[in-house]
């Protein structure tokens, strides 16, 4: 299931860059269980705990380019799991911050409770998991844009309402959609490169 992961300077950049991002989280969501309005639902507080947020995904890039940067520029596709990875982080701290501003609806908080964990550690997992796992991701990043489309036009049990169309959904099915298009791209290019020799054997020397 997993490449060989190594304790490098690039994973150890990597988690520390999500530590920010969780702590932040958790600075959001003692401010939101106190009552403290500043940590509420206003598009300027938003702003501000994903600008903390993803100081931390900024922080895990950094490492992740400086450990590899020669080897990004002379292949850009070995990249490309770095960069599913982050944005799978991404959507994980946004659908977090989503957590926060849904406890009260329990239901609507199970939900995220499970996803973004989920989409974090499946993000820092990322770059190491077999390229075979590809397909599974889509389709869950696919049912992750299908649920919000059908959650804002339709009324379903057990939430019972339609949700609103928000600033955290919006960036969300942005970063998914993202993440939908990188993957697409990185299945196509491993398909192409295990197609390759079975050609050459065919056609011979």
């Amino acid at each position: 299931m997993f490449h060989r992961v190594h304790v490098s300077t690039e994973f150890a950049f990597l988690l520390s860059g999500v530590f920010i991002m969780i702590v932040a989280w958790a600075l959001n969501l003692i401010g939101v269980v106190s009552g403290d309005q500043s940590s509420g639902h206003g598009a300027g507080d938003v702003y501000l705990w994903l600008f903390l947020m993803f100081q931390g995904l900024a922080f895990s890039t950094v490492g992740v380019v400086g450990a590899h940067y020669r080897e990004f520029a002379a292949n850009p596709n070995l990249g490309k799991p770095y960069v599913i990875g982050f944005l799978l982080i991404a959507d994980g701290g946004l659908h977090l911050l989503a957590l926060n501003q849904h406890l009260g609806t329990l239901p609507a908080a199970l939900f995220f409770e499970v996803v973004a964990p989920l989409q974090i550690l499946g993000g820092i997992a990322f770059p190491y998991l077999h390229r075979r796992w590809d397909a599974a991701w889509l389709l869950f990043t696919l049912f992750l844009i299908g649920a919000f489309v059908v959650t804002r036009t339709v009324a379903l049990w057990p939430i019972g309402v339609i949700e609103e169309v928000d600033l955290l959904g919006i960036l969300s099915k942005a970063v998914e959609l993202a993440i939908c298009v990188l993957l697409i791209s990185a299945m196509r290019a491993n398909a192409a490169e295990r197609d390759v020799p079975a050609l050459s054997a065919v056609n011979g020397p």
